[in-house]
C-alpha cells in the first residue's frame, strides 16, 4: 500500500500533535470546562453583589439626612399640640426643651485662630474638598478592612455628622453612611455653617459641648477672648477628649496644643513670630480652677406626665429609624430643633387614669405597683400611667411600655381560642378536652398542665365554659389543636405586634401561649393593642402616641394618620371571641372577671394571674377602647389578699369613668353572627328531643350539625372527675421564669409552671 492512499489516511489530534495520551486528554479538559465554569459562577456572583452594593448606595443616598443646622444652631424648643375633642382643632399644651447647658455663639463671634487650629490638626483641605478627603478616605477604608481602625480620616464635616447622629460603629458601613450624609450636607450648607456648627456642637472634653463652653471651662472666660495658644488647647481636644482634656491630663494636653500649633504655623495660618509667641505661651499656660459651672440649678423641674415619656421614646425610637441615627442624637433633634408634634394623647382621660393609678387599693400591699395602657380601635393610645406612685422625674422606668411581664391566663384568647376558631377547630360550643397532655411530664411522672381547681372534667368543657373557668388544660389542648407554640408564636409575633418574646424558647414552650408562662413577655402596651382585635373586626393597629410630627418649616417627618392594620382575624373570629369575652364578664361565676362590669355598657375581656398571686391582670374593652391592667410588685411576691381583685376593680373604675359622658353605643359584631340554641348535654344545635339548652353565637361556616340524640352525658361544666394531685415540678418546656396563670380570687392549690423546679402549674 502506498504511503500516500488517502484512505487509510487519519489526522492527528492537537492532543496527539501536543504528545497527550487520550486520558490526559480527557482530563485537560474537563479541568478546562471546571475553570471555566467556576469563572462564570465568580462572574455572576460579582454582578450579583455590584447590584446589591449599588442598590444599597440608591437606598442610602435616598434617605434624608436627618441634620438640620440652621435648627440646631438656633437651639429651638420643639412644640406638643393636642386635639380638642369638640372642635377637632389642635392647640399647643406643651413645650419640650433640651435641660443642658450648652451655650451657642455665632461664628464671627469665635476668633480666627480658633477656625484655623481646628481645620489645621482636624481637617487640613477643609476648604478644598466637598465633604470627603477621598485620598485619607481610602487610605483609612483599606486599614479598616485590613482591621486597623486607628486612622482616623473623618473631616470636619463628617465629625460634625457623627457627633449629630452618634452612629459610632466601626463598620465600612458606618463609613458609607457618613460619606454619603456629608455629600448631602455640603450641597445644604456652606463651609462657614458647617464649620460653626462644628465648632458649637462637638464635645471638648468633659461637659463641655461647643467651644463658648470649653472656653468658659478651661480659662474662665469666652471664646471671643481666648489667645492663639489657648484656642490650640481647645481645637486639640476633639480627638480624644478624655485624653487631652487638660484639667485632667495637663502634660497630654501641652503635648496636643504644641502639635496643633505646629501645624498651623506649618500651613500657614501663623507666622513665624506668632508661632513663637504662642509656644512661649503654652509652655506657661495655666487653667481655671473655678467650678462655678458646677453649682446647681435650683430651677424647679417640669414633670410631664406618663403619656409625654411615651411619646418621646417613641418618637427618639421613628425618628432614629428614619434618620439612621442613633436614639439619643434623636432626642438632640426633638429638644433643640423646633419640631411640631401633634400628639395623640387624651388630656381628661390621661388626667383621670393618673388620678386612679394613685388611689388603688393598697391595703395589706404597700409596695403594690400598676401599669395602664388604653387604646382605642384604630391603634391610637389613649391614655397611659406607669406606676401607683407620684412621678418624680422625666423619662423614667416605665412599667406599661418597659416591663416584659408574664400576663398569665389573659393571653389564652389571644391566639389559643381565637386561632382554634379561626380555623373552625372550635367554636362555641365545643367540646374542650380537659384532660392534661401526653407530651407535658412533671417530674414526679403526672401529666399537666394542672388546673387551678385541683381536677379535670372528664367529658371536657365548651369553649364557653372554658374560658369562663379559665382552665389551663382547655387552653393547652386548644394551643395543640392548632399546630403547637411554634405556630403561636409566629401568629403572636407577626399579627398581633409582640416585640419581647424569645425567639429562643417560646416557639416551643406551650406554657407560653396557653398559661401566659413565657421565657420573654409581653408589655401592658402589647396587651392592650392584641386585645383591640375583638372590636374592630379582626384588625391589628400598631400602637402610637402621635398623629404626625413635622420640622418647623412644617414639612412632615413622621406620619400614623393613615396607618394600615394587619388582619389578625376574621370578622367573623374576632366577633365570636368578643361574644365568648363578653360571656366572661356578664357570667362570671370562677374568676373575678365579673368585678370589671360597667353599668349599663358591654364589657367583653380576661382575667390572667401568674404565680403564687405575683401579679394580677384584667384585659379587655368596651365599644370604644380596650384597657389593659397589670399590678404587682417590682421584686415579684404574692399580693395579699383583697389586692389580688385590684386590677379588674381598677378595670371597672377607669373605663366606667372615660365612658360617662360618651354616647351609648355597643360593639359592632358581624352580621352574618348567627345567634342559636344548642344543647348542654351535646354542644350541637338543640332541636325537639333537647331539654336543657343554651345559646350562643356561631358564624355560618363554623357552627355544629342539629343533636339527634345524647346519652345523658352533660358537658356543661357540672361533671368533673379529680385526677392526680397538684405536686411536683414540670419539665415540659425550657421556662425561666415567674409565669404562668390561675384565675380565681386566692387558690387553694399551688399555682403554675416555671422554671424547673419551682412551683407546679396551674
Amino acid at each position: 500500500m502506498r504511503k500516500t492512499d488517502i484512505s487509510n489516511f487519519k489526522a492527528k489530534t492537537d492532543s496527539e500533535k501536543k504528545g497527550l495520551s487520550p486520558t490526559a486528554s480527557a482530563i485537560l479538559s474537563g479541568a478546562l470546562k471546571t475553570l471555566l465554569t467556576l469563572m462564570l459562577v465568580v462572574f455572576i456572583a460579582g454582578v450579583i453583589v455590584c447590584f446589591n452594593i449599588f442598590f444599597y448606595l440608591m437606598e442610602l443616598s435616598a434617605q434624608p439626612s436627618g441634620i438640620d443646622l440652621d435648627a440646631r444652631m438656633l437651639n429651638l424648643s420643639s412644640f406638643v399640640y393636642v386635639q380638642n375633642p369638640e372642635t377637632g382643632e389642635f392647640y399647643e399644651y406643651e413645650t419640650l426643651y433640651g435641660t443642658e447647658n450648652r451655650v451657642l455663639v455665632d461664628l464671627n463671634e469665635i476668633p480666627q485662630a480658633m477656625i484655623d487650629a481646628q481645620i489645621a490638626i482636624e481637617d487640613k483641605r477643609f476648604y478644598d474638598h466637598k465633604g470627603v478627603d477621598w485620598l485619607r478616605t481610602g487610605e483609612a477604608m483599606l486599614n479598616l478592612a485590613g482591621g486597623d481602625d486607628s486612622f482616623g480620616a473623618s473631616t470636619i464635616t463628617q465629625q460634625l455628622i457623627k457627633n449629630l447622629t452618634e452612629d459610632d460603629e466601626v463598620s465600612i458601613n458606618r463609613k458609607i453612611r457618613e460619606i454619603i450624609k456629608a455629600l448631602k450636607v455640603e450641597k445644604e450648607y456652606t463651609k462657614d455653617e458647617i464649620i460653626e456648627a462644628y465648632l458649637n456642637v462637638v464635645n471638648f472634653g468633659g461637659r463641655c459641648q461647643g467651644v463658648q463652653a470649653a472656653a468658659q471651662m478651661y480659662f474662665d472666660k469666652d471664646i471671643t477672648d481666648c489667645s492663639v495658644a489657648e484656642c490650640a488647647a481647645i481645637a486639640g481636644i476633639t480627638q480624644n477628649p478624655s485624653k487631652w482634656d487638660p484639667l485632667i491630663y495637663p502634660e497630654n494636653n501641652k503635648i496636643r496644643r504644641e502639635d496643633v500649633l505646629f501645624a498651623m504655623h506649618q500651613y500657614g495660618y501663623l507666622t513665624d513670630e506668632e508661632y513663637e509667641a504662642a509656644e512661649l505661651e503654652s509652655a506657661n499656660m495655666t487653667f481655671s480652677t473655678s467650678d462655678d459651672d458646677e453649682e446647681e440649678d435650683d430651677t424647679p423641674i417640669n414633670i410631664q406626665n406618663w403619656y409625654f415619656d411615651e411619646l418621646v421614646f417613641d418618637l427618639s425610637r421613628d425618628l432614629a429609624k428614619v434618620y439612621n441615627i442613633s436614639e439619643g442624637a434623636a432626642l438632640d433633634k426633638i429638644y433643640s430643633e423646633g419640631l411640631k408634634i401633634y400628639c395623640a394623647m387624651d388630656v381628661d382621660a390621661q388626667k383621670m387614669i393618673e388620678e386612679e393609678a394613685l388611689n388603688i387599693d393598697k391595703t395589706n400591699n404597700p409596695d403594690l405597683e400598676i401599669a395602664m395602657t388604653m387604646i382605642d380601635y384604630s391603634g391610637r393610645i389613649i391614655a397611659t400611667v406607669g406606676s401607683s406612685n407620684q412621678k418624680d422625674g422625666n423619662l423614667v422606668f416605665d412599667r406599661a411600655s418597659m416591663s416584659d411581664l408574664q400576663p398569665g391566663s389573659s393571653i389564652k384568647p389571644v391566639v389559643a381560642y381565637a386561632k382554634a376558631v379561626e380555623n373552625g377547630q372550635l367554636h362555641w360550643s365545643s367540646v374542650v378536652s380537659d384532660q392534661p397532655l401526653d407530651s407535658w411530664i412533671y417530674d414526679d411522672g403526672n401529666k399537666g398542665p394542672y388546673n387551678w381547681y385541683d381536677y379535670n372534667h372528664k367529658n371536657g368543657l365548651f369553649t364557653v365554659d372554658a374560658i369562663e373557668w379559665s382552665s389551663n388544660c382547655c387552653a393547652a389542648n386548644a394551643l395543640d389543636m392548632i399546630g403547637g407554640p411554634s405556630v403561636a408564636y409566629n401568629h403572636a409575633v407577626n399579627y398581633l405586634g409582640f416585640e419581647h418574646l424569645s425567639a429562643d424558647n417560646d416557639p416551643f414552650n406551650i406554657s407560653a401561649f396557653s398559661l401566659g408562662g413565657m421565657n420573654g413577655g409581653a408589655t401592658v402596651r402589647e396587651m392592650a393593642a392584641a386585645y383591640s382585635y375583638i372590636g374592630n373586626g379582626g384588625l391589628y393597629y400598631k400602637p402610637y402616641t402621635y398623629y404626625y410630627v413635622t420640622d418647623r418649616n412644617d414639612k412632615i417627618l413622621l406620619d400614623n394618620r393613615n396607618n394600615m392594620p394587619i388582619q389578625a382575624y376574621s370578622s367573623e373570629t374576632a366577633s365570636v371571641m368578643n361574644r365568648l369575652l363578653k360571656y366572661n364578664i356578664d357570667f362570671s361565676a370562677h374568676t373575678t372577671a365579673g368585678n370589671a362590669r360597667v353599668y349599663g355598657w358591654e364589657i367583653a375581656g380576661k382575667t390572667g394571674t401568674t404565680n403564687d398571686d405575683r401579679d394580677s391582670w384584667f384585659c379587655g374593652g368596651s365599644p370604644y377602647c380596650t384597657l389593659a391592667v397589670w399590678v404587682g410588685f417590682d421584686q415579684p411576691q404574692t399580693i395579699i389578699s383583697p389586692g389580688y381583685a385590684v386590677s379588674t376593680n381598677t378595670f371597672s373604675s377607669v373605663m366606667s369613668r372615660y365612658l360617662e359622658d360618651k354616647e351609648h353605643k355597643t360593639f359592632d359584631i358581624d352580621d352574618d353572627l348567627e345567634y342559636l340554641e344548642y344543647c348542654t348535654h351535646t354542644g350541637k344545635l338543640a332541636t325537639s328531643i333537647c331539654k336543657d339548652t343554651r345559646s350562643g353565637w356561631y358564624s355560618p361556616d363554623n357552627k355544629p350539625g342539629e343533636c339527634t340524640s345524647h346519652a345523658g352525658v352533660n358537658i356543661s361544666g357540672k361533671e368533673e372527675e379529680t385526677t392526680a394531685p397538684v405536686t411536683g415540678n414540670a419539665t415540659f418546656a425550657p421556662l425561666t421564669d415567674n409565669t404562668v396563670s390561675i384565675d380565681l380570687g386566692e387558690p387553694t392549690a399551688p399555682t403554675a409552671v416555671t422554671t424547673a423546679p419551682t412551683d407546679p402549674v396551674e
